[in-house]
């Protein structure tokens, strides 16, 4: 993409973040990253938790990634290939701590997030999610992203609350990073949030007098010209910690996963580089798409599925030296239907699956009330109906993990309820 004065005016900071100059060589897929033996460069300095949220765009099927093998409704709604299996080859991966009487198992593709949740990392919330009832995929993630059930009417996404609350938005020079071409609603309204699809290409030609020229089209008083200010900041900040030795050893290593979720290995190894270079960042965004699996979904979840699970494990291993104020929640705007379609795959549900993975977080459990897969116990006759509203696992982590951040303000229309326990406090 070119960089011209239209460009960086009409878009701010996620313009000229996605404005750069092409990668620095070619990308060659390893299961780790190339910054693992970098340390914080100010340790005294951070203190702040990094919460790290992974979206998977387009309705994630909680009953084909966790599910109870044993049970006859579940066995009877859904051929083979669209379920956990019981046995063969591609039997599920059991899981203790499990609610209710049935033999809850993870997905066969996820083998490491398996190994994360006996390890006591990881924790699986069921029949969770947006307790508004829409089917639809543009709605559902706004009010999502929003922090609501059914108010449109908010200018400001959850994260960007959360971040005013504790102050991280103004103390850092990169409070928050979407790894993406745009900023999500869940930071609307934050100025200082910045776009960035893979470090190495968060720079800028080399000229000096480049940078000059920018320097001098950004001085203003509006929104857009401190975005672009912030944005020129921020690469500066991060070409200021980081040392030849890293761009090179970036050039020559692709994502944690080597054949499957490639973008989200990238996304999570460029997550992972920014918590050392001690920038102050706090807060990312990351999509990984396509779980919209109206046709053919067996191959295609499969699929969707190891990559998620390679690349945690590669994020929280690279991230090893600061598990303990590192946080992953990964959620969906809405689970699919409990009986499959005429086109092997399944339609829009409703309730799912959340994670959260962590040093603090209380894993290799199961958390929610099951609601049971009986017709009479479906969401109108249909859908895994949903016990626990995603915004109180949300609330339950900002309580123990960012005090400053009140989770009724955050989420003004929540009703309280009791805390499911799986985080720790600071």
């Amino acid at each position: 993409m070119k960089l011209t004065r239209r460009t960086c005016l009409l878009g701010g900071a996620s313009a000229l973040g996605a404005a750069t100059i092409p990668a620095l060589g070619s990308r060659r897929s390893l299961s780790t990253s190339p910054v693992s033996h970098l340390a914080l460069a100010s340790a005294t300095q951070q203190t702040q938790d990094l919460l790290v949220v992974v979206f998977l765009r387009g309705g994630c099927d909680g009953l084909h990634l966790v599910a109870p093998v044993d049970d006859p409704h579940y066995v009877a709604a859904r051929p083979s290939y669209l379920r956990v299996q019981e046995r063969g080859e591609e039997a599920g991966l059991p899981l203790g701590h499990a609610p209710a009487d049935f033999d809850f198992r993870l997905h066969a593709a996820a083998p490491e997030l398996k190994e994360l949740y006996d390890s006591g990392d990881l924790a699986i919330i069921h029949a969770c999610g947006l307790t508004h009832s829409t089917r639809s995929h543009f709605e559902a993630q706004t009010f999502m992203e929003l922090g609501a059930a059914t108010d449109k009417t908010l200018t400001t996404g959850w994260l960007t609350r959360v971040l005013a609350a504790s102050q991280a938005e103004t103390a850092a020079m990169l409070p928050a990073v979407a790894i993406n071409s745009g900023v999500p609603l869940a930071l609307l309204g934050l100025p200082t949030a910045v776009a960035i699809n893979h470090l190495e290409d968060f720079t800028l030609p080399g000229e000096d007098h480049y940078t000059q020229v920018l320097q001098q089209l950004y001085q203003g008083n509006s929104a857009v010209h401190q975005a672009g200010v912030r944005l020129l900041d921020a690469v500066g900040a991060i070409h200021s910690v980081a040392t030849p030795a890293l761009w090179e050893e970036l050039e020559h290593t692709g994502a944690y996963s080597e054949e499957f979720g490639e973008e989200l290995g990238y996304g999570l190894r460029t997550i992972a580089t920014l918590a050392k270079l001690d920038v102050g960042l706090t807060t990312a965004t990351i999509d990984y798409g396509d779980w919209d699996t109206h046709v053919e979904q067996g191959w295609q979840f499969y699929d969707r599925v190891r990559g998620l699970s390679q690349s945690l494990m590669g994020f929280y291993e690279d991230v090893r030296r600061y598990r303990d104020r590192v946080t992953v929640l990964v959620m969906t705007e809405f689970g699919r239907r409990l009986r499959a379609n005429e086109s092997e795959g399944t339609d829009h549900g409703f309730g799912t699956v959340m994670l959260a993975l962590g040093d603090r977080v209380n894993g290799g459990r199961i958390y929610g009330q099951w609601p049971g897969l009986a017709t009479e116990q479906l969401d109108r006759g249909t859908d895994l109906a949903i016990t626990t509203d995603f915004r109180t696992v949300l609330s339950e982590y900002l309580a123990k993990r960012t005090p400053r951040a009140d989770p009724a303000v955050v989420f003004p229309d929540l009703a309280p309820s009791d805390a499911l326990d799986i985080f720790q406090a600071s």
